[in-house]
């Protein structure tokens, strides 16, 4: 049964999936965690999804860790602590493993886990008014299950900084850093989303998925002669591809691609 999040899917396969917990801030707890992780597995089996929105409804995106649920783990035991991190570790893989392009759209506060949820996505907007922090050490505590996410989007150096001092990262910072790709104003938020997904899906459906396939091949593969080879069967792939040859097609033609609308 639904009880924290909103799924809407329009006409031209955007799912966007709300944070729908306000009065709490979306702040996670056992119940939230297993609907996120149950929506996200889900998604894959949805026909004709193009992109995948994750936004929240109220004032904050989500602001990490639900306090009594921190108190109610403070009673746990090692083996109940480690099923309730497993827990929590599952439903950031589902998010990253879902296989159309994924996009955060980001607004106040994302602290802790709701730091996890931008950095698992693929790509992410911050409206200027956002504030990100990974505010575990202010607790004696550290970023784990969501360190392996934030430390592929943000780099190492950048990891480490911000997960020992727990500063506060503002939109404008959150995007030089690249956590974030795009920042807008509250006042153009709404517009500016919107164009930018309109603008999106008019580029190849399938040559965006197997982007999103390469560079997470590429990422966590060394640099060696396979992922070489791989590289060079993949252009391959697409060029011969339908997708492909109507691309490059409608470019030469200077027509329009079968996909855009």
């Amino acid at each position: 049964m639904t009880i924290y999040t909103d799924l809407e899917v329009d006409s031209l396969g955007v799912a966007t999936l709300w944070l729908n917990r306000p009065q709490k801030f979306n702040a996670l707890n056992a119940e939230f965690i297993a609907e996120l992780s149950a929506k996200f597995k889900a998604i894959n089996d949805e026909a004709g999804i193009r992109l995948f929105v994750l936004k929240a409804r109220g004032k904050n995106f989500c602001a990490g860790a639900d306090i009594e649920w921190m108190k109610a783990s403070a009673n746990l035991n090692y083996d109940e602590n480690l099923a309730d991190a497993k827990d929590l570790a599952d439903m950031l893989w589902n998010l990253n493993q879902i296989k159309v392009p994924t996009l955060a759209v980001v607004h106040g506060a994302a602290y802790g886990g709701g730091v996890g949820l931008i950095a698992c996505c693929d790509m992410a907007i911050a409206i200027d008014n956002s504030r990100i922090c990974l505010s575990e050490a202010n607790i004696g505590l550290i970023p784990a299950t969501i360190g392996p996410y934030v430390q592929q989007t943000i780099g190492y150096k950048n990891s480490l900084y911000y997960s020992m001092t727990a500063e506060v990262i503002d939109a404008q910072t959150a995007e030089k850093i690249g956590l974030v790709q795009k920042v807008f104003s509250a006042d153009e938020a709404d517009i500016a989303v919107k164009q930018f997904i309109q603008n999106f899906l008019k580029k190849g459906p399938k040559a965006q998925q197997a982007c999103k396939e390469l560079f997470n091949k590429v990422y966590s593969s060394d640099f060696n002669a396979d992922l070489k080879r791989y590289t060079e069967e993949m252009i391959a792939i697409r060029r011969t591809s339908d997708e492909g040859q109507n691309g490059l097609q409608a470019f030469l033609e200077k027509k329009k691609p079968n996909w855009v609308n």
